[in-house]
This record gives C-alpha cells, sequence and structure tokens, in this order.
C-alpha cells in the first residue's frame, strides 16, 4: 500500500514537471530573432536622442498612418496609436532621470508562447543609467504595450523604499492625528455651545434688568414731574401726614406720587 502511494506521488510531481516544463520552453529562435530586430528599430525611432520625442508625441493621425506603413515593412506592427502614444510618453519620462543621450543596447531577453503572446526587454544604457525597454506582443505579434523603466542600484532601491516607507507611515500617521484631532473637538464642542447659549441668556438677563431699570426711572421721573407740577398740593398731603403720625416735620417720608383712590370708603366715613 505504502509502495503504491509513492508510485501516485512520483507520477503527480512528474506530471507537474512536464506541465511546468512545457509552459517555459524556449522561444523559437526566429521569433527571438524577429523581436530583438524590433526592439532595435524602436529604439532608433523612439529611444534615440537624435528623434524629437516631444514632435513626435505630438503626431496626428495621418502622419501616425504613414508612420504605421513604414513600420509594417519591417514587421512592425502596433495594437493602436494610443500605444504608440504611450511609448512616447514612457521614454520621454525615462530620459528625465536616465540621461538624453542613447549609448547602446546589450542582448535582448524573450520569454512568453504562440498562444499567450511573447514579453521581451532590452537592456539600453544611457549616460545617467540604464533603462529597460520593455515589450510585450500578442499572439499575432501587435505591440500591444512599451514601456522604458530606469534600472537602480541596491543602495538606490533600499533608499526609494525606505522613503516610501516613510512616506505611507507619515501619511497613516498624520490620518490618525487628524482622527484624533476630531474625536477631541466632539467632546469641546458641547461645552463651547453651552458656554453660548450661557452668554446668550446671561446678555438678555442684563437686557431685561437694563430694560426694567429704565422703566423705573421712567415712572419716577414722571412721578416727579407730577410733584413738580403741584407743590402745593404735596405740601399740603405732606403736612397732614405729619399731623398724623404726630410728628412737626417732613424729613421722615418723601411723597413720590399721588394718585386718585378708586375705593368708595371715604365716601362712607362719619364726621
Amino acid at each position: 500500500m505504502k509502495k503504491l502511494k509513492s508510485l501516485f506521488l512520483c507520477l503527480g510531481l512528474s506530471a507537474i514537471f512536464v506541465v511546468s516544463g512545457c509552459g517555459k520552453g524556449a522561444v523559437d529562435p526566429a521569433i527571438k530573432e524577429q523581436i530583438d530586430d524590433n526592439a532595435v528599430q524602436l529604439i532608433s525611432e523612439i529611444a534615440s536622442e537624435s528623434v524629437d520625442k516631444n514632435a513626435l508625441s505630438a503626431i496626428d493621425e495621418e502622419e501616425y498612418s504613414a508612420m504605421e506603413q513604414e513600420w509594417e515593412e519591417d514587421g512592425i506592427v502596433f495594437e493602436s496609436k494610443e500605444v504608440f502614444d504611450g511609448a512616447v510618453k514612457s521614454s520621454i519620462a525615462a530620459e528625465d532621470e536616465a540621461g538624453k543621450a542613447y549609448m547602446r543596447s546589450d542582448t535582448i531577453t524573450v520569454s512568453g508562447n504562440p498562444e499567450d503572446g511573447y514579453n521581451a526587454t532590452k537592456l539600453i544604457a544611457y549616460t545617467e543609467r540604464n533603462v529597460n525597454m520593455n515589450i510585450a506582443f500578442d499572439p499575432d505579434m501587435k505591440i500591444t504595450d512599451i514601456t522604458f523603466s530606469p534600472v537602480y542600484s541596491m543602495g538606490e532601491a533600499m533608499t526609494k523604499a525606505a522613503l516610501n516607507t516613510l512616506l505611507g507611515m507619515g501619511s497613516v500617521f498624520c490620518v490618525l492625528v487628524l482622527i484624533m484631532c476630531l474625536i477631541y473637538m466632539f467632546g469641546i464642542i458641547p461645552k463651547i455651545q453651552k458656554a453660548v447659549e450661557n452668554k446668550k441668556k446671561a446678555n438678555e438677563k442684563v437686557s431685561t434688568e437694563e430694560s426694567v431699570d429704565k422703566t423705573i426711572a421712567n415712572i419716577v421721573e414722571k412721578e416727579e414731574g407730577e410733584l413738580v407740577d403741584d407743590l402745593e398740593l404735596v405740601a399740603v398731603i405732606s403736612a397732614a401726614i405729619a399731623a398724623y403720625e404726630g410728628n412737626g416735620t417732613t424729613d421722615g417720608f418723601v411723597v413720590r406720587s399721588i394718585k386718585k383712590s378708586q375705593s368708595k370708603k371715604w365716601q362712607n366715613a362719619q364726621y
């Protein structure tokens, strides 16, 4: 039983290795040579220092059609004008870091198969640093994508990775601080609202008191005005009150107002 299990295991591993080997089989030398020729031609058409890339990125459909016919004679076919425009933009972006002078090209690396298409990478040397030109082909050998990627040393790659890490951590930290501030503000806002309401109530109270004081002052002023207009009556009433109280003077009180009583008790008084 154990021998049977071991046999099935060996057969399974063998099948995996066979499938893997078929998937990663060597590219047909003729295809590789064709792709290499295309890459060299594309370098001279897009990446060479003698090419005006700004003018190349501004060509219209008519100019592109004329260039496309010339490329087809050399076996170069773009899937669309957008793929060509993307290649030119990528070349311009790479030159900003790698320098503008094209020096030489190294051996090309090709992978893929006729069913899925091919991917090729060609190393190009510039004045500042090397650049990888990556080309993708579909099964019909049409170019679906071209990118130019500057090659960084291990130290540069580690530095860039560290900067990206710091930038990412810094962004997260800033967002956390912002969230913390917002949460803290949720506790302060009610206090601020309460303080504003208390201040508003205090202002209303002061305004009410001022209004009352003003009303009282107006009443006192009116009553004093009424008394000033009838000084003789005030003197008589003051003397009568003093006599009723048994005092010989009116220093103990002040008559501020005189109003007519609506009561009829005085009419029923006995003389």
